[in-house]
């Protein structure tokens, strides 16, 4: 009896660590400078898109649909790049001070202020699938709103603004490594154009179209809607919450 006991608390304690183990494999081994995290991203309309964040240690991309991603740079510089055109266009710090575009780099590499812990209350810690979260809640622009943070990637699993009437919200539905070759490879085989340029390039069809989209016309959110417009305007911007 005794024998049949010991076998069945052994066996008991054996299956977790098996299932553990089987989880393990299936998790990728992450570093939180060098991944491609894959969010899905629904406004207040319910209309909903893809955004794609790749970190290259300080160095990222955003992308938010198929004819366009962003660059931002360690030293300052945005590029944004036309894959069907290959085509980029460089801003250098000047240019946009000059045009008054100002991007959170914080914000945007951590898709949500890396500040907004600090002015939430803690709510449930989980341990998930491959990570652990930590909760919050509390006000974010005179919205409550919710954050499920993944510390081990600085990255949130879910970020609702306004929970009884939801304004955006993100929800990551995948992660995985992203090595610097393959960054490189992303922006390779591109011709670029400086923005301080682009003036004297109007004749090139390419530049003359971008001028006509008004495709620089961007906020400094980071947060955007379907068609890359700054819905700052709608309470968008985490950071500067207090």
């Amino acid at each position: 009896m005794k024998n049949r006991l010991l076998a069945l608390m052994l066996s008991s304690l054996v299956l977790p660590n098996v299932a553990m183990a089987a989880q393990e494999a299936q998790c990728p081994t992450l570093q939180a400078e060098h991944l491609k995290a894959q969010y899905q991203v629904t406004n207040g309309k319910g209309q909903q898109w893809q955004m794609t964040l790749i970190r290259n240690g300080q160095d990222f991309i955003i992308q938010r649909d198929g004819s366009t991603f962003e660059e931002w740079s360690s030293n300052g510089e945005y590029v944004r790049y036309f894959p069907a055109e290959k085509r980029s266009v460089t801003y250098r710090k000047g240019d946009l001070r000059a045009l008054n575009i100002q991007h959170d780099r914080d914000q945007l590499y951590h898709v949500v202020s890396p500040a907004l812990p600090t002015h939430m209350t803690k709510t449930q810690a989980k341990q998930e699938a491959c990570f652990a979260t930590q909760g919050f809640e509390g006000k974010v622009n005179g919205l409550e709103s919710e954050l499920v943070w993944i510390d081990a990637i600085s990255l949130p699993a879910e970020f609702i603004l306004g929970q009884s009437q939801p304004n955006l919200a993100y929800k990551l539905v995948g992660v995985e490594p992203f090595d610097s070759d393959a960054f490189v490879v992303l922006t390779q085989d591109y011709q670029d154009i400086d923005f301080a340029d682009v003036g004297d390039s109007e004749s090139d069809p390419f530049i003359a179209k971008m001028i006509n989209q008004g495709f620089i016309e961007h906020g400094g959110s980071g947060f955007y809607n379907s068609e890359g417009q700054s819905i700052e305007a709608q309470g968008g911007h985490g950071s500067h919450s207090h």
